[in-house]
């Protein structure tokens, strides 16, 4: 490598990140990496890695990912109620959390067009049943919700 060159690589999951340059511009852009996604993110990933990987193992022949990362559900959309194709969604990314746009354009990318809104208002029941959390805006599963897509929904999605 060159004097005042630089190159940072890191992988966290199946995602490989690569900078090489002059050192001042890699070490900002790694700055604002780190602004992004802090560090303790890097070093639990093996953990959540794991789990990911698990859940995904359940969702086989339910949902796939896209060689572009995009998630898409791969069963008839008339065999989901929207608040199950919505628990999926939230199912493949746990214990992350996603906003309604986020939902939104998932759900209409791979199930039915859906706007923000009705992912609100679902998201909303949801969270009545004590299924979803909503913290800042954003939406995950609850203990009772991933048992709920776990046990009931895969399961009768597999039948």
């Amino acid at each position: 490598m060159n004097e005042g060159k630089a190159r940072f690589k890191i992988k966290v999951g199946e995602f490989e990140f690569e900078l090489e340059g002059e050192e001042s511009y890699v070490k900002s852009k790694l700055e604002e990496l780190l602004k992004v996604i802090p560090l303790e993110k890097f070093l639990k990933n093996e953990k959540e890695t794991s789990s990911l990987k698990f859940n995904l193992k359940d969702l086989e022949g339910v949902a796939e990912y896209t060689p572009e990362g995009k998630l898409y559900l791969t069963v008839p959309a008339d065999s989901l109620t929207s608040k199950e194709a919505l628990g999926i969604i939230l199912y493949a990314v746990y214990p992350n959390r996603l906003s309604d746009e986020e939902l939104s354009e998932m759900l209409s990318l791979s199930w039915k067009p859906i706007r923000k809104e009705a992912v609100r208002a679902r998201a909303s029941e949801l969270k009545r049943e004590g299924k979803i959390i909503a913290i800042e805006g954003k939406y995950g599963l609850s203990g009772a919700g991933f048992q709920w897509i776990k046990n009931e929904v895969l399961t009768k999605l597999k039948h």
